[in-house]
């Protein structure tokens, strides 16, 4: 049934219908007070009979319409008019990424990058104020004639979550963007939405979400247990630096990736300089980012990698370094063989968990007093990743160049060469990459390879 030609509240003229979905349908609309075009959500009836859910709605509402950003989408007003429950909000002159996609099957990677970079200010925003979206699909990112982009339906997605279930209990077609910890009924926080925005990239540079499946309970079945293909085997133009963005956002455990909005719109602005100007433009609002701050709803003593904290650091820790990394290295090598190392029994399938220092090793307990840290930790990580795909013979003996590509890294850091830094940095990635392609590191191991590499570079350029 169409409301089309109802004035809502007396003021809200209802044009024709932009869309629908499972919270209801939106609206075209004539706010005669103020004498502009707005958009109107109407809740479906079957959301209006819930009183719980109707009062949930309201709360949202006034939560998402004290969000200001330029890459969110505005809530002016909210109320009832009869039985009939709205949401009034900025009209975008645009269309959705998902119908673009429809349009165009995929973006270039430079364009795709620039959008994931709006979003992630979206959510940086947001996520500062203690909002989680919980529904980042490209339905839900609307764009402009000018190439803004803008984040929809802040504060209401948590009641979609409630009202669009299918017959077979997940959420009709936002499974292919759903984080483990959702498809798992876990607490959710700001990286969830990080994760639904590397599902969202994945899908803009190769054109199809990277899990796939017959039902959205398998899709989301895999969400949980299977690493997608890099997106670069689907379409070679993606960069080495757009796919670890891409890579990192879709870690299974949330502290092993991204852990704000703000860190991983720093890497796509890197990847965007690296890709040159040879697309279309996006609009850049400029927008200041919030510091790497997590939102409020991330439950305490959850894990994080707090990418700053390494700036405070004393020189002197990388001969530390090297040793934990190698005491790794020997203990694998000497380990008998037909028996699981500890390294391969407890192999991440990312970046660390948590800043802890890794597991101890005959070389790193005869110096228990040497200072621990991220980059300790995550030069040990790469190692540790590196031997333990050498044991499971999906990693070549060449891939220890990596290693040593790393310690110029750390050397050239210690010494306050921010340039040489970022050369090496890049080598490293290039390194990666070729060994990649060169089926030196395959299989599993090269996500892994991939990510270890991300994470490390990372807490490099954060000091």
């Amino acid at each position: 049934m169409t409301l089309q030609g109802r004035v809502l509240a007396g003021r809200y003229a209802l044009g024709a219908p932009l869309g629908a979905g499972g919270m209801g349908q939106v609206y075209r609309a004539r706010d005669r007070v103020l004498e502009r075009t707005v958009a109107v959500k109407v809740l479906s009836p079957a959301a209006t009979q819930d009183r719980e859910l109707v009062a949930r709605f309201g709360r949202e509402a006034r939560a998402a319409a004290a969000l200001h950003h330029p890459n969110i989408v505005a809530v002016f007003d909210s109320g009832a008019h009869g039985v009939l429950q709205y949401l009034v909000m900025e009209y975008v002159d645009g269309q959705s990424l998902a119908r673009l996609l429809r349009q165009e099957g995929m973006l270039e990677p430079r364009r795709a990058a620039e959008v994931g970079r709006q979003v992630c200010r979206a959510l940086a925003a947001a996520h500062a104020a203690g909002l989680v979206h919980r529904d980042i699909t490209p339905g839900n990112l609307l764009v402009d004639p000018t190439g803004l982009v803008k984040v929809a339906d802040f504060g209401i997605a948590k009641l979609a979550a409630a009202t669009t279930m299918t017959g077979d209990g997940m959420l009709l077609g936002t499974a292919a963007y759903l984080s483990p910890e959702q498809a798992q009924g876990r607490p959710v926080d700001g990286r969830s939405d990080l994760y639904a925005l590397g599902c969202v990239l994945y899908e803009l540079v190769t054109g199809a979400p990277p899990l796939a499946g017959d039902s959205s309970v398998a899709v989301a079945a895999r969400q949980v247990t299977e690493q997608p293909i890099p997106p670069s085997d689907r379409n070679p133009r993606v960069s080495p630096a757009l796919e670890a963005v891409v890579l990192t956002a879709l870690a299974k455990q949330p502290a092993a990736r991204y852990q704000s909005a703000a860190a991983m719109a720093q890497d796509l602005d890197r990847a965007i300089a690296n890709a040159g100007a040879d697309s279309m433009p996006l609009v850049d609002p400029g927008a200041g980012l919030p510091t790497d701050r997590l939102p409020s709803v991330i439950p305490a003593g959850a894990a994080t990698v707090p990418m700053a904290s390494a700036a405070r650091r004393r020189p002197g820790w990388v001969p530390w370094a090297l040793v934990a990394a190698l005491g790794i290295i020997v203990a694998v090598a000497l380990w008998p063989r037909g028996v699981d190392p500890p390294a391969a029994q407890q192999q991440p399938t990312g970046p660390p968990a948590s800043t802890a220092a890794p597991p101890a090793t005959p070389a790193a307990t005869t110096q228990s007093t040497q200072p621990q840290g991220e980059l300790p930790a995550a030069l040990a990580n790469l190692a540790q990743v590196i031997t333990a795909g050498q044991q499971q013979g999906m990693v070549d003996n060449s891939a220890q160049d990596l290693l040593k590509q790393a310690e110029e890294v750390l050397r050239a850091a210690d010494e306050g060469k921010a340039e040489d830094v970022d050369k090496k940095l890049q080598h490293l990635h290039r390194k990666t990459d070729e060994q990649i392609d060169k089926g030196k590191i395959r299989g599993p191991a090269a996500a892994q390879v991939r990510q270890a590499v991300v994470q490390f570079s990372q807490l490099v350029r954060s000091r």
